[in-house]
């Protein structure tokens, strides 16, 4: 058994509550040889200058595709304009706008955000090239996070960190926006551009555009499963990564429901800016709404009005099915073997849904100001158990009383009747929407003749992001591998404060790399443990610092998360 919380037993796990236009460059590709100093890079646009870090060289805030602003909002991305002075940033760009009430939303954002950072080894390559397409949900989140990959670059890849339109400026689906019989997904476009730039300019930082992974991480993850369903984006990577992606398989909206709810988003906004007296606004709700009265609204109508109603409308963002980006579902897509068929890595982390369970513990305590974790009052309490799977299960038949009492009663979760429900809750939420939609994922891959290897992030002591303040825990339960908590392992995010948790990092970027460089987990370098390629529940494998049973094949993935004795008929790809 492994160990959990000092109540908690292997099968009651804490877990996080609830995470085209192709651009065209200036000036064409360059197929010449990279420079040798590689100090100064020219691209199609103008020339960059790298940052020197050592063992890596970055190049920062270098533009893939025209501001989107005025009447680019909500347009596809297009060219940007070439440069003559060459761009020395030394930190990333602003992030995207960020429409949500997250607390993971990064300030200094900007609508002026389509640019990627490139990240380099020292040497002349070429060196295979990781795209990463950044998490928070389709609302938040940018480059800046992740501007240290060195952890994966100095294994010899070169990771590329990508920013796109987000939240109402990225997928925003009002009718009026339709162009060509098409709307929404901008921010998948954008994503698409990035690729087009890489395929025209990464081989003058020494990067091989034949080899090509697309990876990332919550959102990341979904917009990896969007490319994979995508026409668009055939050809513009060579391998896959999903991480934690796979919650988005039955959450697409059609086209006709997508410019519904735009459209209600939008005069919801306009009411309320119009009631708070915002001036400028230009046009009545309804009919009266068009596009170029939506391109020319005041910035505090759309950081305000709009992303409140989004947030509001959509708790839960993922691409539409515009017909464009996306002809079908993703879902869809994959069931009819139209996907993107290339080699495939699909994971998920034990512990998914503790992060939002945390999130709203730790909302709950702020508002009251006590961060006592022996104080439990502010923890889900058992009233509160039933009425949360409830809301996030509205809408699929299920039967929420019966899959409670069958398969995650209270009793199964410890001692302690204070936090058995936040630990009950996870672990339903965690089953149902990521570690067996996950499975499924795999599974369709494997059936298809695709190569695909699944993993399980299980490291128990990583280290929360959320709950902790002057270096002390305030949680009442413990969050375990919850959602995005892989990260720390991927990117240097801060010390992780021993050597097991260190040694995981390097059996983990070890992995990557290697997948990177050679389409196998297994080649390239050497690894702690072979990954056994995916050929059903008993071939994940399992990441995990050595005190927890290390990195090795798990035999009982399938019963661990009742993807078939609770979610048989349920949970289906």
């Amino acid at each position: 058994m492994k160990k959990k919380a000092p109540y908690s037993p292997r099968h009651m796990k804490p877990v996080l509550a609830s995470s085209v236009a192709v651009l065209l460059a200036a000036c064409g590709g360059f197929d010449s040889e990279p420079s040798t100093a590689m100090e100064v890079v020219r691209t199609a646009g103008g020339e960059v200058r790298a940052v020197d870090r050592g063992d890596m060289r970055s190049y920062f805030a270098i533009p893939f595709a025209a501001p989107p602003t005025g009447e680019r909002r909500w347009t596809a991305p297009s060219a940007p304009q070439p440069w003559t002075t060459t761009l020395a940033a030394t930190k990333s760009a602003a992030p995207c706008l960020q429409t949500s009430a997250s607390p993971f939303r990064m300030s200094g954002d900007s609508e002026d955000c389509l640019y990627l950072d490139v990240h380099a080894p020292a040497g002349q390559g070429p060196f295979p090239v990781m795209v990463n397409l950044h998490g928070g949900a389709f609302n938040t989140g940018g480059t800046a996070v992740y501007a240290d990959p060195s952890p994966l670059v100095t294994k010899g890849v070169i990771v590329v960190n990508v920013a796109y339109r987000l939240g109402a400026m990225g997928f925003l689906a009002h009718p009026t926006l339709a162009a060509d019989g098409a709307a929404g997904n901008y921010g998948i476009m954008d994503q698409q551009a990035a690729l087009k730039w890489v395929q025209d300019n990464i081989v003058q930082f020494a990067g091989d555009k034949n080899n090509v992974t697309v990876f990332g991480e919550s959102a990341g993850g979904f917009s990896v499963m969007t490319h994979l369903a995508s026409p668009g984006s055939k050809g513009l990577f060579n391998k896959a990564m999903i991480q934690s992606g796979n919650y988005g398989n039955d959450r697409q909206l059609s086209a006709a429901q997508m410019g519904a709810v735009s459209g209600a988003i939008v005069d919801t906004a306009i009411n309320a800016a119009t009631a708070a007296g915002v001036t400028g606004i230009g046009c009545a709700p309804g009919a009266a709404v068009t596009a170029a009265c939506l391109r020319s609204l005041p910035d505090s109508v759309i950081r305000t009005y709009l992303a409140n109603a989004i947030s509001t409308a959509l708790p839960i963002m993922v691409p539409s099915v515009d017909g464009k980006v996306l002809p079908k579902s993703v879902k869809a897509t994959f069931a009819a073997g139209e996907n993107i068929k290339v080699p495939t890595v699909n994971g998920t982390n034990e512990d998914e849904y503790a992060l939002y369970i945390a999130i709203n513990e730790a909302g709950r305590r702020a508002a009251a100001g006590n961060f006592d974790p022996a104080n439990t009052s502010f923890s889900l309490p058992a009233a509160g158990y039933a009425p949360t799977i409830a809301g996030l299960t509205a809408g699929t038949g299920i039967n929420v009383a019966s899959v409670i009492a069958n398969f995650y009663p209270l009793a199964n979760y410890g001692t302690n009747p204070a936090v058995q429900p936040s630990l009950a809750a996870s672990s339903l939420a965690t089953d149902l929407g990521f570690s067996c939609p996950a499975l499924r994922t795999s599974q369709r891959i494997a059936a298809q003749g695709s190569p695909v290897w699944m993993y399980e992030f299980r490291d128990q002591t990583a280290l929360p992001t959320v709950g902790v303040a002057n270096g002390s825990y305030f949680l009442s339960f413990p969050q375990g591998a919850a959602h995005s908590y892989d990260l720390q392992y991927l990117y240097n995010l801060g010390d992780l404060g021993n050597a097991e948790r260190r040694a995981l990092q390097t059996a983990m970027t070890r992995y990557w790399s290697n997948f990177a460089k050679t389409g196998n987990p297994n080649s390239g370098g050497e690894v702690p443990a072979q990954w056994p390629a995916f050929t059903g529940p008993g071939t994940v494998l399992g990441l995990d610092v050595a005190s927890g049973g290390g990195v090795k094949a798990l035999a009982t993935f399938d019963a661990d998360h009742k993807c078939t004795s609770a979610w048989g008929s349920i949970v289906t790809f």
